[in-house]
Protein backbone atom coordinates (compact mmCIF):
# COMPACT_ATOMS: atom_id res chain seq x y z
CA UNK A 1 0.00 0.00 0.00
CA UNK A 2 2.61 2.57 0.81
CA UNK A 3 4.28 1.85 -2.68
CA UNK A 4 0.46 2.88 -4.48
CA UNK A 5 0.69 5.93 -2.10
CA UNK A 6 4.15 7.19 -3.25
CA UNK A 7 3.67 5.92 -7.23
CA UNK A 8 0.00 7.88 -6.78
CA UNK A 9 1.78 11.03 -5.19
CA UNK A 10 4.24 10.98 -7.54
CA UNK A 11 1.68 11.04 -10.21
CA UNK A 12 -0.28 13.63 -9.13
CA UNK A 13 2.50 15.73 -8.62
CA UNK A 14 3.57 15.46 -12.20
CA UNK A 15 0.42 16.20 -12.95
CA UNK A 16 0.07 19.21 -11.06
CA UNK A 17 3.53 20.68 -12.92
CA UNK A 18 2.07 19.86 -16.55
CA UNK A 19 -0.86 21.43 -15.50
CA UNK A 20 0.61 24.72 -14.48
CA UNK A 21 3.32 24.39 -17.73
CA UNK A 22 -0.34 24.19 -19.99
CA UNK A 23 -1.78 27.11 -18.22
CA UNK A 24 1.34 29.29 -18.88
CA UNK A 25 1.62 27.99 -22.55
CA UNK A 26 -2.13 28.86 -22.84
CA UNK A 27 -1.82 32.49 -21.58
CA UNK A 28 1.13 32.98 -23.64
CA UNK A 29 -1.02 32.01 -26.84
CA UNK A 30 -3.31 34.38 -25.65
CA UNK A 31 -0.88 36.64 -25.04
CA UNK A 32 0.01 36.46 -28.69
CA UNK A 33 -3.12 35.45 -30.02
CA UNK A 34 -4.86 38.99 -28.44
CA UNK A 35 -1.75 41.31 -27.32
CA UNK A 36 -3.48 42.76 -24.19
CA UNK A 37 -1.81 45.20 -21.55
CA UNK A 38 -2.30 42.46 -18.70
CA UNK A 39 0.81 41.03 -18.18
CA UNK A 40 0.16 39.88 -14.26
CA UNK A 41 -1.86 36.63 -15.05
CA UNK A 42 1.26 35.42 -17.92
CA UNK A 43 3.97 36.50 -15.48
CA UNK A 44 2.27 34.79 -12.68
CA UNK A 45 1.26 31.44 -14.57
CA UNK A 46 5.19 31.17 -14.93
CA UNK A 47 6.25 31.55 -11.65
CA UNK A 48 3.30 29.54 -10.78
CA UNK A 49 4.80 26.75 -13.34
CA UNK A 50 8.85 27.72 -12.15
CA UNK A 51 8.00 27.56 -8.63
CA UNK A 52 6.13 23.88 -9.00
CA UNK A 53 8.44 22.11 -11.27
CA UNK A 54 11.59 23.47 -8.96
CA UNK A 55 9.64 21.76 -5.73
CA UNK A 56 8.76 18.95 -7.57
CA UNK A 57 12.25 18.61 -9.45
CA UNK A 58 14.01 18.34 -6.30
CA UNK A 59 11.66 16.55 -4.15
CA UNK A 60 13.67 13.32 -4.78
CA UNK A 61 16.77 15.60 -3.05
CA UNK A 62 14.75 16.79 -0.15
CA UNK A 63 13.03 13.60 0.76
CA UNK A 64 12.95 14.10 4.47
CA UNK A 65 10.43 14.92 7.13
CA UNK A 66 11.32 18.80 6.36
CA UNK A 67 10.37 19.09 2.83
CA UNK A 68 7.25 20.31 4.35
CA UNK A 69 8.93 23.38 5.58
CA UNK A 70 10.09 23.43 2.45
CA UNK A 71 7.38 23.62 0.34
CA UNK A 72 6.23 26.18 2.86
CA UNK A 73 9.26 28.68 1.80
CA UNK A 74 8.39 27.66 -1.85
CA UNK A 75 4.80 28.98 -1.53
CA UNK A 76 5.66 32.22 0.67
CA UNK A 77 8.46 33.21 -2.31
CA UNK A 78 6.26 32.34 -4.89
CA UNK A 79 3.45 34.62 -2.93
CA UNK A 80 5.88 37.67 -2.62
CA UNK A 81 7.10 37.05 -6.30
CA UNK A 82 3.38 37.42 -7.57
CA UNK A 83 2.98 40.53 -4.92
CA UNK A 84 6.48 41.84 -5.78
CA UNK A 85 5.26 41.68 -10.44
CA UNK A 86 1.68 43.02 -9.61
CA UNK A 87 3.48 45.68 -7.99
CA UNK A 88 5.53 46.39 -10.44
CA UNK A 89 2.78 46.11 -13.10
CA UNK A 90 0.57 48.02 -11.70
CA UNK A 91 -2.44 46.19 -13.14
CA UNK A 92 -5.79 46.13 -10.98
CA UNK A 93 -5.65 42.21 -9.64
CA UNK A 94 -7.93 39.73 -11.78
CA UNK A 95 -9.88 37.23 -10.12
CA UNK A 96 -7.66 34.45 -11.42
CA UNK A 97 -4.39 35.80 -9.00
CA UNK A 98 -7.15 35.98 -6.12
CA UNK A 99 -7.54 32.43 -6.72
CA UNK A 100 -3.95 31.94 -6.78
CA UNK A 101 -3.13 34.28 -3.60
CA UNK A 102 -5.79 32.34 -1.58
CA UNK A 103 -4.69 29.10 -2.84
CA UNK A 104 -1.18 29.43 -1.91
CA UNK A 105 -2.09 30.81 1.75
CA UNK A 106 -4.33 27.25 2.28
CA UNK A 107 -1.60 25.50 0.79
CA UNK A 108 1.23 26.87 3.22
CA UNK A 109 -0.71 26.86 6.17
CA UNK A 110 -1.19 23.05 5.25
CA UNK A 111 2.33 22.82 4.70
CA UNK A 112 3.27 24.20 7.79
CA UNK A 113 0.23 22.64 10.05
CA UNK A 114 2.02 18.77 8.28
CA UNK A 115 5.50 20.15 9.52
CA UNK A 116 4.27 20.77 13.16
CA UNK A 117 2.83 17.74 13.47
CA UNK A 118 5.51 15.49 11.95
CA UNK A 119 8.55 17.25 12.77
CA UNK A 120 7.91 19.47 16.26
CA UNK A 121 5.43 16.95 17.70
CA UNK A 122 7.02 13.69 15.74
CA UNK A 123 3.45 12.32 15.06
CA UNK A 124 3.99 9.04 13.18
CA UNK A 125 0.24 8.06 13.13
CA UNK A 126 -2.02 9.21 10.50
CA UNK A 127 -4.93 11.19 11.65
CA UNK A 128 -7.53 13.72 10.37
CA UNK A 129 -5.05 16.01 9.57
CA UNK A 130 -3.13 14.01 6.80
CA UNK A 131 -6.44 13.56 4.93
CA UNK A 132 -7.08 16.99 5.14
CA UNK A 133 -3.97 17.71 3.45
CA UNK A 134 -3.59 15.05 1.20
CA UNK A 135 -6.94 16.24 -0.73
CA UNK A 136 -6.74 19.83 0.52
CA UNK A 137 -3.67 20.75 -1.19
CA UNK A 138 -4.73 18.25 -3.96
CA UNK A 139 -7.52 20.23 -5.05
CA UNK A 140 -6.40 23.50 -4.15
CA UNK A 141 -3.86 23.31 -6.93
CA UNK A 142 -6.28 21.81 -9.57
CA UNK A 143 -8.39 24.85 -8.78
CA UNK A 144 -5.19 27.08 -9.25
CA UNK A 145 -4.43 26.03 -12.56
CA UNK A 146 -8.15 26.03 -13.71
CA UNK A 147 -8.11 29.52 -12.66
CA UNK A 148 -5.37 30.44 -14.36
CA UNK A 149 -6.84 29.04 -17.74
CA UNK A 150 -10.31 30.50 -17.18
CA UNK A 151 -9.27 33.55 -15.41
CA UNK A 152 -13.16 33.68 -13.75
CA UNK A 153 -14.73 33.43 -10.44
CA UNK A 154 -16.24 29.95 -11.33
CA UNK A 155 -16.93 28.89 -8.02
CA UNK A 156 -18.24 32.24 -6.69
CA UNK A 157 -16.09 33.12 -3.82
CA UNK A 158 -14.71 36.46 -4.98
CA UNK A 159 -18.72 37.17 -5.54
CA UNK A 160 -19.46 35.62 -2.13
CA UNK A 161 -16.97 37.54 -0.15
CA UNK A 162 -18.10 41.14 -1.43
CA UNK A 163 -21.57 39.86 -0.12
CA UNK A 164 -20.74 39.23 2.91
CA UNK A 165 -18.06 42.36 3.18
CA UNK A 166 -20.94 44.31 1.88
CA UNK A 167 -23.60 43.12 5.00
CA UNK A 168 -20.58 43.72 7.36
CA UNK A 169 -20.13 47.33 6.08
CA UNK A 170 -23.91 47.82 6.23
CA UNK A 171 -23.88 46.49 9.99
CA UNK A 172 -20.95 48.48 10.89
CA UNK A 173 -22.84 51.51 9.69
CA UNK A 174 -26.28 51.02 11.83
Amino acid sequence: MSWLNLNLSTTLAALVVWGFLMAFLFNVLLKVAAPKKENLILVSSFIMFLSYFISDDFFNLFALPEIYITWFVYDLVTLCLIFGFAYILKEKIPSSIKYIIVGLIINSLLFLAMHIDIVINRNQERWLLWDIYTVGVNLVDFIMIIALIFNKDYLGIIRFSKFITSLIRKKALN
